[in-house]
């Protein structure tokens, strides 16, 4: 079945990733803001205003806005936003049923710049993957099932009661040896 005809089959698992895809890039997004925002502030005293006398964006003494603070506000969203990306990586994860570690991994993607943009690369791929590999052993299960299913139809009573005293035996052979 391909990927797409997959993640159609399973929206709960669709909603789920691309929730994860857009809280990662949007999260990356706002981080590499803040990297730039701490940059100006610790490097040069510099913060950047909204709305103010100096114009639509402009970037001004540390300590004196009189407008819109985006530097304060990007610092804001940011830190807001990184926990709907926990969110988000929560769901993912628990869809998924992974490892615990895979969930540190998406956690680090908010706080680590140029993390997110990678972990979301990784973790989506991963998450098709197993969900092909998931349908994949459903399937062989299905099969499998069916093919016992054939069999013991097509058994006649005769092969049916021999085949029931041959597991008894084997069973009770079984629990001597284990005692």
């Amino acid at each position: 079945m391909p990927h797409d005809a997959l993640l159609n089959a399973n929206p709960g698992f669709r909603r789920a990733l691309r929730f994860y895809q857009v809280t990662a890039y949007v999260t990356g997004i706002l981080l590499l803001l803040l990297c730039i925002e701490m940059f100006l502030k610790y490097a040069f005293h510099l913060e950047v205003e909204a709305f103010g006398p100096f114009g639509i964006i402009a970037l001004v003494q540390e300590g004196t806005t009189t407008a819109l603070n985006l530097s304060l506000w990007v610092l804001i969203v940011h830190g807001w936003f990184y926990v709907v990306y926990l969110v988000a990586s929560y769901v993912l994860w628990q869809q998924m049923r992974w490892p615990i570690v895979w969930l540190l991994a998406m956690a680090a993607g908010g706080v680590v710049p140029f993390l997110s943009f990678v972990t979301e690369w990784f973790m989506s791929r991963r998450a098709k993957r197993d969900l092909v590999l998931r349908e994949e052993r459903r399937l062989t299960a299905a099969g499998e099932e069916q093919k016992l299913r054939d069999f013991e139809a097509s058994l006649s009573e005769a092969e049916r009661e021999q085949l029931e005293s041959d597991v008894q035996q084997s069973l009770a052979e079984h629990q001597r040896r284990a005692n």
